[in-house]
């Protein structure tokens, strides 16, 4: 097996940190006054900055080249750009929408250039988008940013709403896709952004299609309206996106009426290699399917460090069984590993409450899934109220499962229905305060290496086969969080070795004598020796 090491929160970046208190300190006054960036970089010879004031500015002959003159819409300061240029917008709201080839939006991006706000008119130099937003509102009259071609553009600090893909189509299905940002075909990054109060029936906030290597990075994506599928994004035939330190928050696939409602915060469809780093996904919602986070049809190979799915929720009393995945939905998608996350709070009226995987085979490594919910209708009470696990053999690798609860009372349920049997390796494991552990339904298997049960009504059922070597029942004594461990746990030194090399908060392992189960390794103090003279 080959080594795994885990560096979220690493020892070496911590003690950077400590070091560097005070740099830490400026920079967190100048966040609080509106996130200074740095100095900007000197554009290589040749390339132009172009000047937009929404306000006050003018386009009639208008190169947009000069700041005390500078343009009245950054559509026009795109039109008139070389590729390279960049585009500087004062502090204001822009809300002019024109058609372009058929479509409306607010700009129609077509070249490689660079559109960053937060400046101001008497200041081009440095971007405050927090304190001096630059804002460009679509009213609903089109989508706010439509970006198409084999480009490789930036959009930086602006905030992006009221964009309405009503009429304007763009999915292959005939939907219409994309009301905050619709990006075709184009490698874009996209960074420090706001976007949030867009609509369309597929990928509320944005949506990429035969988009290569997307990065997002620091955006808050947040009450966007998938009207059918993916309130916040929605990546289709997009393989390779990188998504580090965005906030996934509060996006709906909950359109009153007929369609099928899925998949709440973001989508992947055929879509593959995605990473995923120290991201926020929580809040979102799906009247169907999913609400969290999906990797879908062939999304493979998908890498997940350190995020956090929090209070997501799929379902609704008249779905019921239909529903499924509070969460984290993988379905059709294998090859993901699952690191250092922490699923918590999530709930569905199906089946999976924390994590639902179908038809895929995935691995774990240090990940948390405390206190999701199942909630039952009139006609369905649903199972695996923190793992779902269906036609799938996933490895799960120190694993804290624990208070998950509702539905059939199951913390993890195995079974399989349209495909093979499942076998689930559990390595590791923290396993406590379920009704039943783990049931494993027949003609699945579940093996288990290293397990704490604890506060369990049962450990285990169902009419599979179920293997426990290295098993220890006691109170894991886990701190006010729910899964870091005390000095007091059952779990310290239990653990087999599987060459986990650290926890989930990059603490080393192992340490003490042995391995200790769960997602946490407890962090010993060594105190130096201090020798006093007695004369």
């Amino acid at each position: 097996m080959s080594t795994l090491s885990v560096w979220r929160n690493s020892p070496v970046l911590r003690l950077g940190l400590t070091l560097t208190c005070g740099l830490a300190l400026l920079l967190a006054l100048l966040l609080a006054m509106g996130a200074a960036r740095s100095p900007d970089v000197v554009l290589a010879q040749g390339l132009t900055i172009r000047y937009v004031d929404c306000a006050t500015g003018s386009d009639d002959g208008n190169n947009c080249a000069d700041s005390s003159a500078p343009c009245a819409t950054i559509q026009h300061a795109v039109d008139v750009a070389d590729p390279g240029d960049e585009i500087r917008s004062a502090t204001g709201t822009c809300t002019d929408v024109q058609a372009r080839a058929g479509i409306t939006q607010v700009v129609y991006v077509s070249k490689t250039v660079t559109l960053r706000g937060g400046y101001t008119t008497t200041n081009w130099m440095a971007s405050y988008p927090l304190t001096q937003p630059t804002t460009l509102d679509a009213q609903e009259r089109g989508r706010v940013l439509y970006i198409s071609g084999s480009i490789s553009p930036t959009i930086e600090g602006l905030r992006i709403t009221g964009g309405d893909a009503a009429g304007l189509v763009g999915d292959p299905s005939n939907e219409d896709a994309g009301g905050g940002v619709y990006v075709i075909t184009a490698t874009v990054n996209i960074s420090d952004d706001q976007i949030f109060s867009n609509t369309a029936e597929a990928g509320g906030g944005l949506y990429f299609l035969n988009s290569t290597n997307v990065t997002l990075t620091g955006n808050t994506i947040t009450n966007n309206t998938g009207l059918d599928r993916a309130g916040g994004l929605f990546f289709r035939n997009s393989s390779g996106a990188t998504l580090i330190a965005n906030t996934i928050s509060n996006n709906e696939a909950n359109h009153v009426g007929a369609g099928r409602k899925h998949y709440g915060g973001a989508y992947f469809l055929s879509s593959d290699n995605a990473t995923l780093i120290d991201n926020t996904i929580s809040g979102n919602s799906a009247a169907d399917l999913c609400g969290g986070m999906t990797f879908r049809g062939g999304s493979d190979n998908a890498l997940l460090i350190g995020n956090n799915v929090i209070s997501n929720s799929a379902g609704s009393p008249g779905f019921g069984g239909n529903a499924a995945g509070g969460g984290l939905c993988f379905d059709g998608s294998s090859g993901a590993n699952l690191i250092g996350n922490i699923v918590v709070s999530n709930s569905t009226y199906g089946n999976g409450g924390g994590l639902h995987l179908q038809r895929g085979n995935i691995t774990l490594v240090n990940n948390v899934v405390v206190d999701n919910q199942l909630k039952s209708t009139a006609n369905f009470t649903g199972s695996g109220s923190g793992l779902y696990i269906q036609d799938s053999s996933p490895q799960l690798l120190h694993t804290t499962i624990a208070c998950n609860g509702g539905g059939d009372g199951s913390g993890v349920y195995v079974t399989d229905r349209f495909g093979p049997s499942s076998t689930v390796a559990m390595t590791n494991t923290v396993l406590v305060s379920h009704t039943v552990g783990i049931t494993v339904t027949a003609g699945n298997t579940a093996i288990l290496n290293g397990v704490l049960w604890y506060s369990n009504t049962i450990n285990y059922g169902g009419e599979g086969t179920i293997t426990v070597t290295n098993e220890y029942t006691g109170d894991p004594a886990f701190g006010v969080d729910g899964y870091h461990l005390t000095f007091l746990s059952e779990a310290i030194d239990r653990g087999v070795d599987v060459e986990v090399e650290d926890d989930i908060d990059g603490h080393p392992r192992p340490q003490g004598r042995g391995y200790d189960l769960g997602a946490d390794e407890v962090n010993c103090l060594y105190l130096p020796v201090i020798l006093r003279n007695s004369g």
